[in-house]
């Protein structure tokens, strides 16, 4: 039986992509030396002002360098998430997402993060931008990142139907 060389090119394509990201993962678990923070953020209001949602939240007391905020649909609130940097201060921070649906209920929880190393989530709080029927449906906006993963999908894709049939 004869072996098309397109079949040898893709055993050794799949083979190269695989180790490389098997190799990626274990890296980057492995180089986290950050403390977490202890303690999550006391996350207490929402606002809304449109098609947007203004959270507020007082600092945790452990140290940290930014946050992380996720929201979503259900009560899990991880559909969407925002990480920033941000040092401490006195008071309250606050954080506004942007382009949300109107008449849409969102859930939303806050976690501080330390480095690679992320601390407990705050409670997750409900809101509900009844106020906001008259706008346009845009949703939420797609970020760079998971833009590029998609394109690079859509390259493998192609790549591989490319040696499949050459």
């Amino acid at each position: 039986m004869k072996i098309r060389r397109s079949a040898v090119c893709l055993f050794i394509f799949l083979a190269v992509i695989l180790l490389f990201f098997s190799k990626s993962n274990i890296s980057l678990a492995d180089d986290c030396n950050d403390i977490a923070p202890g303690d999550a953020p006391n996350f207490y209001s929402i606002s809304m002002a449109s098609s947007t949602a203004n959270l507020y939240f007082v600092q945790p007391s452990s140290e940290f360098d930014g946050y992380i905020i996720s929201y979503g649909l259900t009560s899990s609130a991880d559909n969407y998430s925002v990480k920033y940097p941000m040092s401490s201060i006195n008071g309250a921070n606050s954080y506004s997402v942007n382009n949300l649906f109107p008449n849409t209920n969102y859930y939303f929880k806050v976690r501080a993060v330390k480095g690679c190393a992320a601390g407990p989530w705050s409670q997750t709080l409900y809101t509900n931008l009844k106020g906001a029927g008259n706008l346009p449906e845009t949703g939420p906006s797609w970020t760079p990142v998971a833009i590029g993963i998609a394109g690079a999908g859509l390259v493998i894709l192609g790549g591989l139907l490319f040696l499949l049939f050459l």
